[in-house]
């Protein structure tokens, strides 16, 4: 019996050496390692600053993260000295104009001279139509961006901005893991922001040159084909800055809301260290008072974020994603025009789609956390006998994550939640329906 116990003791050493041999060569093979802490805040740092100078490269904000409350100049003075902005300005109305201008067209001598890259092509018009609206929306919602930072309305997106720094805990208000987690979502989020950036002039020159090059017209007609590439760097040109705006913005509206969403998981760990100390005899009431005032403080504080961008989100959810859905239509049921422009088209418009619907099933997290929370409070209250001040404090708190004004507003009807990315899906599903059922007959 003893040698079997021995023999069963030693085969399972064996096993145990085996397979901790086996961990340790994957795990050197396979494993992802994050570089030291020091090393590792200098690289997210300079990735921030580098996607920051971006955005400001781009006209897509005047100050960075540098926001403040205060009108520091009129609604348009924004752009009194400014060439880059004027330049933009100028190419995204002159694109409109054209555009439209040969929407509707019927001379041949007008359609060579502004360079019709759809000329006598089937259904040509409509897609100029939509290229002209299409842009016309994207330039007044980048204008409306530009104006309401210049009446200091985007103080909201600089919360973060120690960030730029370091990450340092006590200036973030988080632990240590809460941090490193924070940090580490940022370097994602920059690092995808920045190169989508840098590819949108590359990815929008390869747009226009293909309406072009694909016309079998252009090639039998060489005023034409002078005149259509002449003027594609101006159509390419507004059509990447246009589309950097809504990535760019969609930059600092993530970050900003990641800072309040890990934040607010770090005061659900503080709940749970109280009712560790409440289990073992620890109870401070002093500690529930502080905590219940740094969890006013902070709904406070997301709270007016979220007012403040209200009309922003319900942009980007509703009047882009609506968008992108013609475009997915055009690109992949109608394939209208050539094989080239069509996938270009799709890309484009999965790439918004996608990453307003991640940020929608991400930040609909926020009810759901705060649910947590006030369990926390009433296991809190609950486990412990507390003054009628805490009481209060905490019936404060349970009231508020309970009442109509928590979560992240779009517009002032819709609050997200987890279930929004479901229903954002089936939303644009329908919309592509709608258009397969009434437009799609039209244009076949």
């Amino acid at each position: 019996m003893k040698q079997r116990n021995e023999f069963k003791k030693i085969m399972a050493a064996k096993v145990r050496s085996v397979l901790s041999q086996q961990k340790s060569f994957f795990q050197n093979k396979y494993a992802f390692e994050i570089p030291d802490s020091k090393e590792f805040d200098g690289t997210v740092c300079n990735k921030i600053r580098q996607t920051e100078r971006l955005t400001i490269f781009f006209q897509i904000v005047r100050n960075g993260l540098n926001q403040s409350d205060s009108v520091e100049v009129n609604t348009f003075g924004f752009r009194r000295f400014n060439w880059m902005d004027w330049l933009i300005s100028v190419s995204c109305i002159i694109t409109v104009i054209r555009c439209g201008i040969l929407s509707k067209n019927t001379n041949d001598s007008v359609a060579i001279y502004l360079g019709d890259p759809l000329f006598r092509v089937k259904d040509g018009h409509v897609l100029l139509l939509w290229i002209s609206v299409a842009i016309l929306v994207m330039y007044l919602f980048r204008e409306w961006l530009l104006t309401l930072e210049a009446k200091g309305k985007f103080k909201v997106l600089s919360t973060w901005k120690v960030c730029r720094n370091g990450f340092n805990p006590v200036d973030l208000q988080m632990n240590e893991l809460n941090t490193k987690r924070f940090r580490f979502t940022i370097y994602l989020v920059s690092l995808t922001i920045y190169w989508i950036m840098l590819i949108i002039p590359l990815f929008c020159t390869l747009l226009s040159l293909s309406l072009v090059l694909a016309n079998p017209l252009i090639y039998q007609n060489p005023e034409l084909a002078f005149f259509a590439l002449l003027w594609a760097p101006t159509f390419g040109f507004s059509l990447a800055i246009t589309f950097s705006a809504i990535m760019g913005f969609g930059w600092y509206i993530m970050c900003s809301l990641y800072f309040h969403l890990y934040r607010l998981r770090d005061l659900i760990d503080c709940a749970d260290l109280l009712l560790n100390n409440s289990k073992h005899g620890l109870f401070i009431e002093k500690d529930i008072q502080l905590f219940c005032s740094k969890v006013i403080k902070h709904l406070n504080t997301f709270e007016v974020t979220s007012y403040k961008l209200r009309y922003v989100l319900l942009c980007y959810f509703f009047v882009i994603s609506s968008g992108s859905d013609f475009d997915l239509f055009l690109g992949t049921i109608i394939r209208v025009y050539n094989s080239l422009f069509c996938n270009l088209l799709a890309t484009g418009a999965l790439s918004i789609l996608l990453s307003v619907g991640i940020l929608g099933l991400i930040f609909g997290s926020f009810i759901t956390q705060l649910g947590i929370l006030t369990i926390k409070l009433h296991q809190l209250s609950c486990r412990n006998k507390l003054s009628m001040q805490s009481v209060s404090k905490v019936l404060e708190i349970m009231d508020r994550a309970a009442g109509p004004y928590n979560g992240l507003k779009i517009g002032d009807f819709v609050t997200l939640e987890k279930r929004f990315f479901i229903l954002f899906i089936a939303e644009n599903i329908s919309i592509l329906m709608l258009f397969t059922v009434n437009i799609g007959p039209l244009l076949h």
